[in-house]
């Protein structure tokens, strides 16, 4: 089986320019496994009984000042994609010594363009998705000194507008546990995204917090209808990053939140240049009819490819 990822990756690697050393797999998601996914009950049991093993662990993160220690915070992320609707799944179970979350809801902050840019990166239970369909790369954030000349409006419609930054986390008092860096709130809610999820104890604490979003190669922020999603198929190289926080104060005198940012790439400028993202594969299930159709010259043969652990050393 591993022979054929090897030889699947070395077919690819001529027509994706960003591949880089390492490539994550991302497990296809059926119909009938969306049916047992509940992005609110708070619980990653769903997630082991559809795709098994997370895709990910903390170990697989860049610690920028201190180093994986998991007796202080301890994350597993399970990573998949959806072929009809377009949409990429992500779910992270977190084990936190000191918990701090007063995420209150949507902020728009002032001196910014209007747009929906929530605070919840300041907290416990946290973490942002970035993600680049095509991987095209090229800046997608674009605050008040990235784009020289530009007006507010002109800046709102690159923003977002190649790669997308969402975010997620767990406990919300306004019911929204999935944030978007950028305008058009729509792209924030169904059917193009979703997130959900619940906390267990006090200290230690247990969060697990649940994200559906949707890729776009093209986003018109308020133009649904003119907005391209990304086209999502088995063998397709997508570029992505993750960025959670561990937060052990409750005092944020810099204004963007004490403690450490635990990225899943160690090039920080991510957060604004999707050049830099990781390669995700997307693997496709040979259970699906839409995929293959019969097809015996597929690249990617009938097995259980949905559920490989693929690595490359």
């Amino acid at each position: 089986m591993r022979i054929l990822l090897v030889t699947l990756l070395a077919l690819l690697s001529s027509a994706y320019a960003h591949m880089g050393d390492e490539i994550y797999p991302i497990y296809q998601l059926l119909d009938e496994d969306l049916d047992q996914i509940d992005l609110t009950d708070g619980s990653v049991d769903d997630w082991l009984d559809v795709l098994g093993e997370p895709s990910l662990t903390a170990a697989d993160f860049y610690y920028p000042y201190s180093s994986y220690d998991p007796t202080n915070c301890d994350n597993r992320f399970w990573l998949g994609w959806h072929r009809r609707s377009s949409t990429l799944w992500v779910a992270m179970e977190r084990f936190d010594d000191i918990y701090h979350n007063n995420y209150a809801g949507e902020i728009l902050e002032a001196g910014l363009p209007k747009m929906f840019r929530p605070t919840m990166f300041r907290w416990d239970s946290y973490f942002s998705f970035m993600v680049d369909g095509d991987h095209s790369g090229g800046r997608y954030l674009f605050g008040r000194n990235s784009c020289d000349g530009c007006t507010v409006e002109e800046t709102k419609l690159l923003n977002n507008r190649q790669a997308q930054h969402y975010l997620a986390i767990a406990e919300t008092t306004d019911g929204q546990h999935v944030g978007y860096d950028g305008a058009g709130e729509w792209v924030t809610r169904e059917p193009y995204a979703a997130a959900g999820g619940g906390v267990l104890g006090a200290t230690p604490v247990l969060s697990v917090t649940e994200l559906k979003v949707t890729p776009f190669d093209d986003l018109v922020y308020d133009d649904e209808a003119a907005s391209v999603a990304s086209d999502l198929y088995p063998g397709k190289i997508i570029g992505f990053t993750i960025r959670t926080k561990d937060n052990d104060a409750t005092e944020f005198p810099d204004g963007m939140g004490a403690g450490e940012f635990q990225w899943l790439s160690d090039r920080v400028s991510t957060l604004s240049l999707a050049d830099l993202f990781v390669d995700g594969l997307l693997l496709g299930a040979a259970e699906d009819p839409s995929v293959y159709d019969g097809d015996d010259d597929s690249a990617v043969q009938p097995s259980s490819w949905a559920r490989i652990k693929a690595a490359l050393e």
